[in-house]
């Protein structure tokens, strides 16, 4: 696909400009920020040199969000190479993100060990694993096996999860369904039970700080295995 021709421009005037851009990424459901600098524009290939810690996060990453600017309005791209040794990043097909960068802002942080998430449907308790959640929801995989041909989208649900800060009881509505090799995913958006997201946002705030502990032990040996060069203090 090719990029979008504004896209290009708008960067060739941040290159001439010599502006840092912005690259959000996620880590284990965690969005961060990664500067990168623009070094060429070719056609539809763009190279950059990430400058930052998160720049780890592209290893597993097919695209990337790309921040706006005072010149730039934000967009996606897909990542077509990633030296880890140089910081270099090559990034093509570029389109404009639209409102779904603001859904990928959001923090929905993946568990450090495995979860289990109990789904009461109308008394029928159905086994599942927790993938993902937000103070807004939660992503849940259930085997094929354990699947209720029920939980289609607009379906209500009990939520009952277990977090290493209590336990949360919750009401929610199936928003989607993914099928995959071996389980079903679940997208459920959560009801207004305030008290229990109270516990739900405790447990974000300090699964974040051991994820941002992971993304820097992550870097540290990026840096040692790799001898890749630690930012300078031009570049922070």
């Amino acid at each position: 696909m090719a990029s979008n021709p504004q896209i290009i421009s708008d960067l060739k005037v941040i290159m001439e400009a010599k502006h840092n851009l912005e690259l959000l990424i996620t880590f284990k459901g965690v969005p961060f920020i990664c500067k990168a600098r623009v070094d060429s524009i070719e056609e539809n290939l763009v190279r950059l040199t990430a400058l930052d810690p998160a720049m780890v996060c592209l290893l597993n990453e097919n695209s990337v969000r790309v921040l706006g600017s005072d010149y730039f309005e934000p967009s996606v791209a897909k990542v077509m190479r990633f030296d880890t040794a140089t910081g270099a990043v090559d990034l093509c097909d570029f389109s404009y993100a639209g409102t779904k960068l603001g859904e990928r802002a959001i923090v929905r942080v993946q568990p450090k060990d495995p979860i289990e998430v109990i789904l009461d449907l109308n008394g029928s308790r159905i086994t599942s694993d927790l993938v993902d959640i937000s103070l807004n929801g939660i992503g849940v995989r259930i085997l094929f096996r354990n699947y209720n041909a029920a939980l289609k989208p607009g379906t209500q649900v009990r939520i009952h999860v277990q977090l290493p800060n209590g336990d949360v009881d919750l009401s929610g509505m199936v928003l989607g369904t993914i099928k995959s090799n071996d389980y079903q995913r679940l997208s459920i958006r959560f009801g207004q039970d305030v008290p229990q997201r109270g516990k739900i946002f405790r447990y974000l705030v300090d699964r974040r700080k051991e994820i941002e502990k992971e993304l820097m032990e992550a870097y540290q040996t990026a840096i040692g295995t790799l001898k890749i060069p630690a930012p300078s203090k031009d570049t922070e």
